[in-house]
């Protein structure tokens, strides 16, 4: 009888083991596929894992209802774990239970994201390579893993992936402009600019449907109109903006209801606009002047307080065109954004002094230059020569002195 019973009992242990991680399985599941509570079926898994760590199924449950709840890591890190299991297992289970692995991708593919913003850039690349598993065709993948390679300076590597990207869908604008910008940042201008070209085109489609959407009620939308939308969607003049959108594009809704078309049409207008001034810094370094100028043209109609765009107009205009009154303007108006960005006060003072203007050379020379960089030589040498132009060689020589002072402290 002794003996009896002390084998009921090492029969028993198993079976209770084995019993608790059955109920804990039965309930993760009612609760993910037939309830959608999420929560209550995290903690079933979790319950069921502490009794068979080596399950699949209560991982992949597990990875599952982390999505569910909007945590990515958490469910990548699950789902990992039912793929190291059994890879086989996992993949016939998500495709019999959601019949999409997409819906399982997108942990890996957020939290790829997640890792890039922290610079946990290997970590981001572990979880990409699950995601191609899972949704081998999806061009995100390989956009993003193509700026994690770049940003570690795999840059041939990141070039690649674009490539692949495009072989998928070769009018993507935003894949396109990323290559684009890769090649420019290595100089090889000629086949950015082909990129650069191509998303042009591309984003002028996509804006032409967004602007037909937002622009429905009116004949023409004009320049001033979009400028004005974009000027108050990037400040957050939100009050305005709705106002606008009542009494210029007759859409009575105002933003509440076109807030989404807004800002796609802004986002849109904006990536094109970067295009076109990669495309013309492309044609400057390539010396096409002409076509430099048209292209950073065409990016200030999309996006007027673009800094770079305005300062290399200007500079064309002014050392390659030698049109000092049109150079002046936009470096007015980068003063007028950044008041203290000392290079646009200078060119602005080259053009004064060009256009013998020279009161305002000298205000932008000595109460801006020199506040800002109070050893700038240039300025200083400038200044000499319009003090000598004025007759005024006293002060002429005051600079001249403050300049060869300047250079012996250099040597």
């Amino acid at each position: 009888m002794r003996k009896l019973f002390i084998v009921s009992i090492i029969a028993l242990l198993p079976y209770r083991a084995w019993g608790d991680a059955a109920m804990w399985l039965n309930t993760a599941r009612i609760a993910y596929y037939n309830e959608k509570d999420f929560e209550r079926a995290k903690n079933a898994c979790l319950k069921g894992i502490e009794e068979q760590p080596n399950n699949y199924e209560f991982h992949a449950i597990l990875g599952g209802s982390e999505i569910g709840l909007g945590n990515w890591k958490d469910a990548s890190v699950a789902l990992m774990n039912a793929f190291k299991i059994d890879t086989s297992k996992t993949m016939k289970w998500m495709k019999e239970r959601k019949e999409d692995e997409k819906y399982y991708y997108q942990a890996f593919y957020f939290s790829a994201l997640e890792f890039f913003t922290e610079a946990r850039y290997e970590e981001a690349l572990s979880n990409l390579e699950y995601g191609k598993l899972l949704a081998p065709e999806d061009i995100e993948t390989y956009a993003l893993r193509g700026a994690l390679l770049i940003t570690l300076e795999r840059r041939e590597e990141g070039n690649k992936e674009y490539r692949k990207a495009l072989a998928i869908d070769p009018e993507r604008p935003d894949i396109l402009y990323l290559l684009g910008k890769s090649l420019f940042e290595e100089r090889k201008f000629d086949s950015s600019l082909t990129h650069f070209d191509n998303a042009v085109t591309f984003y002028n489609h996509k804006r032409a449907r967004a602007a037909e959407m937002l622009f429905k009620n009116i004949s023409e939308a004009s320049t001033e109109l979009t400028q004005n939308i974009i000027t108050l969607w990037t400040e957050k003049r939100l009050e305005e903006l709705d106002q606008l959108i009542k009494d210029e594009l007759n859409l009575d809704e105002g933003l509440d209801v076109h807030e989404g078309n807004i800002e796609q049409f802004v986002r849109i207008t904006n990536a094109l606009a970067r295009s076109h001034y990669f495309a013309g810094m492309s044609q400057y370094n390539l010396q096409k002047d002409s076509l430099a100028l048209h292209n950073l043209l065409k990016s200030l109609e999309s996006n007027p307080i673009d800094l770079d765009a305005l300062y290399f107009t200007g500079e064309i205009l002014l050392v390659k065109f030698k049109k000092f009154q049109d150079a002046a303007a936009y470096f007015r108006r980068i003063v007028q954004i950044e008041r203290d960005d000392v290079y646009a006060w200078f060119y602005l003072g080259v053009c004064y002094t060009q256009l013998k203007q020279y009161q305002e050379a000298i205000s932008a020379y000595e109460n801006n230059v020199l506040r800002l960089n109070p050893e700038h030589i240039n300025a200083m040498t400038n200044l000499a020569s319009i003090y000598s132009a004025l007759g005024d060689q006293e002060k002429s020589l005051e600079y001249l002195m403050k300049v060869e002072e300047l250079k012996k402290k250099m040597q």
